[in-house]
Order: structure tokens, then sequence, then C-alpha cells
């Protein structure tokens, strides 16, 4: 088995998505809105900006006071809903905390809403319809088919019941036809469930949460979550000192932090873009 290492194949993806940006007639943009000094927000943005000059289209970053209202941020969507140079909006989060999340959100219009977290995006997945899906989700489902990890009557375990992971997480699991379980916080039996699983996609946010011991053999685990340990390191849910023993011992396909599904959520999100354009310019 192996580390699920998403670089190489992020590597290759840019070199495919910049043929697709030179084929349009019209370069794609992505607009970013961010509310406040956020750290984290501001790498996420920055990584983000750093992939689109890699993919050659462009992008804008809309940063905006942690104090402005409601009705400045409705506004500034609904302007860039019209904008015909916007191809793919997005509202990073968080966002102050006077700010409604879902009701900015949703002010997106579905076909520029890149994020996939629209009402409308989310009940297209639920129905198998065309839309634009959570980037994660994607990644993930995108990692998994290029390491050719067979989902079809798998068990699957997802440890997470968020709108951004979870919940899109699991339709996608469904249209491969694998048997999808989500756990949460109440779960009760949770090591037991996670022994049972072929696929294990955790999204907890703690460090060490999990450790070889969790695993049974042969699963393939997904680690989602970018925590920073005591000494400021990136690391996920499963315990990084355990990788050797998960991935040689107990024969286990594992996406490391960092390197991989981070890696994915960002390409996914450019190429989201680009199909939205493509989509438009096919109209």
């Amino acid at each position: 088995m192996t580390l699920l290492d998403a670089r190489q194949l992020v590597t290759k993806k840019v070199a495919e998505l910049k043929d697709r940006v030179n084929k349009l007639s019209k370069k794609p943009s992505l607009v970013i809105i961010r509310v406040g000094e956020d750290f984290a927000s501001g790498k996420y943005v920055s990584n983000k900006v750093k992939k689109c000059e890699e993919v050659g289209i462009s992008s804008k970053i809309i940063h905006l006071d942690e104090n402005i209202s409601q009705d400045e941020v409705e506004k500034i969507i609904i302007d860039l809903n019209k904008a015909k140079d916007a191809t793919g909006v997005l509202l990073q989060l968080p966002i102050p905390k006077h700010l409604n999340e879902d009701y900015l959100t949703n002010l997106i219009e579905d076909e520029k809403d890149v994020d996939g977290f629209t009402i409308g995006n989310m009940g297209k997945l639920s129905l198998n319809l065309e839309g634009n899906v959570a980037c994660t989700p994607r990644g993930i489902m995108t990692l998994l088919k290029e390491f050719k990890i067979d989902m079809e009557g798998k068990d699957v375990l997802i440890i997470n019941r968020s709108n951004i992971v979870g919940k899109p997480l699991s339709q996608l699991f469904l249209k491969e036809n694998a048997t999808v379980t989500i756990a949460h916080s109440k779960t009760k039996n949770l090591k037991e469930k996670i022994k049972a699983s072929d696929i294990v996609v955790t999204a907890v946010g703690r460090n060490n949460f999990l450790s070889a011991q969790d695993f049974s053999n042969n699963t393939t685990i997904i680690d989602v979550s970018i925590n920073f340990n005591e000494a400021g390191k990136m690391c996920g849910d499963v315990s990084k000192e355990d990788y050797d023993v998960i991935v040689n011992e107990k024969q286990c396909h594992l996406t490391p932090v960092p390197n991989g599904v981070g890696q994915m959520t960002v390409i996914e999100l450019i190429e989201q873009t680009i199909e939205i354009a493509e989509k438009g310019e096919s109209k």
C-alpha cells in the first residue's frame, strides 16, 4: 500500500488545465471575497491566487473590513452575479459572526458558485443532477480514482457531517455504489465502526485523534483535517508517528498531511472555475 501523495497528480492537472484555458476564447476569472483578517483565510486565499496564476486564469480578491455591514456584502455579491468578467465567485469562510454566512453564501448564483455550497447546487448533487460540487469532496474522489482505489460495494465511514465535507462527500460515494455511514460527535462505538470500514474519511480537526491501532489492515484512510501540533507543524487527525506502521505493516492507503487532500481542494476549485467558463462558451 502507499501514501496517497497528491503532488504528482496536481502537477499533471495543472498542465491539463493550462491547455483547457488556452482553448477558451476568454480567460476565466475567479473572484474571492475575504472579510476580516483571519490568518488561515489569508493563507488559503494566497494559495488559491498562486494556483490561478500557474494555470493561467485571472483572480481578484475583494478584501473587506471585518466590521463591514451585511447590506454592503450583499450588494457586492449581487453586483458580481451580474458581472460578465466574474466566472466564479466564492465567499472565503469563516466570516465575522455578525454576518449571516448561510444567507450570503446563497446569494451567489448557482452557476457562479464555484465552491458548490448553495442550496441549489447541494440539491442538484442530492438528486444526481449536474451542478457545481464542493471542492474538497471533489478532490477526494479525484485522488481515489487516480490511485485506482475501488469504491463499488465498499463500506465507507465519513467522520464528519458538515455541509462542506461530510454531506456532499456521502453523495459522491453513493454515486460510486459505495455503502456510506456518516459518524459525528454523538456516534456510539466509533472505534468499532472504523475497524469495520474499508474506507475511512476523517475530518474531525484533532491532532492525533486516530492512530495505527484504530484501523484494520488494508483500509483506505482519507485524512481531511489541517491541524497544527505544539511545535506549529501541520498535521491531520491521524498520528504522523504511525504513518510507517499504517502504510507498511497494516498495508493501508493513507493521504498525508500536508500534500494530500488540501492540495486537491485548491486544484478542484480552479478546475471548477474553468468548467463554468467552458459551459458558458458552449451555450
